[in-house]
């Protein structure tokens, strides 16, 4: 059971440095300095478990914009077909 649980972690990990590796090779991150100043954004959030923090950090993160690029995504995935 243990070593189930250790391949199905090896297995996200090559997954996800695979999907890391793809988007640094084919030039998705087109300005990785926008995508770290996303990213942090999501990352600032309060340490504390209180729903008032909770309710404060879910009120200030953005969401708006999540989709946005579903459309690229679709059409990529459809060119490779």
């Amino acid at each position: 059971m243990k070593n189930k649980g250790i391949i199905s972690l090896l297995a996200i990990l090559v997954l996800v440095l695979g999907g890391v590796a793809y988007l640094f090779t084919t030039n998705k991150l087109e300005n990785p300095k926008i995508f770290e100043t996303e990213l942090q954004k999501y990352e600032e959030v309060s340490n504390t478990d209180e729903v008032e923090d909770i309710e404060t950090d879910l009120e200030n993160t953005e969401v708006n914009d999540i989709d946005k690029e579903i459309p690229q995504i679709d059409a990529e995935i459809d060119a490779s077909y």
